[in-house]
Formats: C-alpha cells, sequence, structure tokens
C-alpha cells in the first residue's frame, strides 16, 4: 500500500490496476450520498452525520484490507450504523417519555431518607450501655412511664430520666451524621 499526502493509496478493482485511490477521493465521492441516506432513515441530521463520520472511520481503520466493492462497504457499513444509531435515539426517547413525576421521585427519596434515618438509631441503640438499652427501649418501643420503668428495673426514676437523655444524646449525635452523609448523598 503507498501513501501520498492526501492519505493512503487503495487498489480499487473497479478501476484498473495501474490507479490507486486515496481515502481523500472516496471521502470526497461518497460523503454527500452517505449523509443524504442516513439522513432519510433517521431524520436527524446531527446523527446522520456521526454515521458518515463513524463510517469513515471504520474505512480508515479498515484501509488496508482488499476491498471489492468500495461503495457497497461504505453503504453497507453505514446501514448497519444507521441501525445502531436509531435503537440509541428509540432508547434515549423511551428514557424521556418515562420521566417520573416529581411528587413521585421525592416520595421515593424520602422513603429512602426514612429507612436510612431508621437503621442509624437501630444501630445506635443496639450499641448502648445494655441498662441504658433495656430503659430507652422500655421508654420509646413498649411506651412505659418513666415510673413504670423505675419499678419494673428497682432503680430511681432519676436514674431513667438519666438513661433516656444518655440514650437520646447519642442517637441524636449518630443521626446528625448520618442525616449530614444522606444530605450530601441527595443532593
Amino acid at each position: 500500500m503507498e501513501t501520498n499526502s492526501k492519505g493512503p493509496s487503495l487498489p480499487g478493482t473497479t478501476l484498473p490496476q495501474e490507479c490507486a485511490i486515496t481515502f481523500d477521493q472516496v471521502y470526497a465521492q461518497y460523503w454527500k450520498p452517505l449523509l443524504r441516506t442516513a439522513y432519510r432513515i433517521l431524520q436527524d441530521e446531527p446523527a446522520a452525520e456521526d454515521v458518515v463520520q463513524d463510517t469513515f472511520i471504520k474505512l480508515w481503520e479498515h484501509w488496508d484490507m482488499p476491498h471489492i466493492n468500495i461503495k457497497g462497504w461504505l453503504f453497507t457499513t453505514s446501514y448497519h450504523l444507521v441501525l445502531k444509531k436509531l435503537k440509541q435515539l428509540q432508547s434515549i426517547e423511551r428514557m424521556e417519555l418515562a420521566s417520573f413525576s416529581e411528587p413521585l421521585a421525592r416520595g421515593a427519596d424520602e422513603s429512602i431518607q426514612a429507612n436510612q434515618l431508621q437503621l442509624a438509631v437501630e444501630a445506635c441503640v443496639d450499641d448502648l450501655p445494655e441498662q441504658c438499652r433495656r430503659v430507652y427501649t422500655m421508654s420509646r418501643h413498649d411506651k412505659l412511664s418513666i415510673k413504670h420503668i423505675a419499678l419494673e428495673l428497682g432503680i430511681s426514676p432519676k436514674t431513667v430520666e438519666y438513661h433516656i437523655s444518655t440514650a437520646l444524646r447519642r442517637i441524636r449525635q449518630r443521626i446528625s451524621g448520618a442525616m449530614l452523609l444522606l444530605i450530601c448523598l441527595f443532593l
């Protein structure tokens, strides 16, 4: 294969063997017909231009292969790229049509945030000292009064209040870190 200032030359079997054509000559001859054909199918000029450009890139990459019919190869390659582009455009169109309404998306975010928050609270409660965890659970989950908890555990009401305030303080600290992380993730 010989090269010149206008790119590599390709022996064309449709032309006499002594006449070698260059990439520039092929491009000049076929880019408009390829563009018209691609546009006729795609009805999208930038997409058709992309297909033609990709077709010539493939030709450049396969320039050394013996071409029997350059025109046929170009139009076949272009046709396959048009089909691929059509699939891409249809996929994008489907995604745009399936846009979620804002309230639905907002509700999903809130649900995820609530679940994450609940997990953070549960993890914090699990990490509390045993007596503190027991008092907090009796207060919040079992809905028992401070007096009732004190009587059941045999401790003073002030100790019950201390354990509840300790648990709440630790939960607030853990949640503030978790909320900051959630806010960063969802913004």
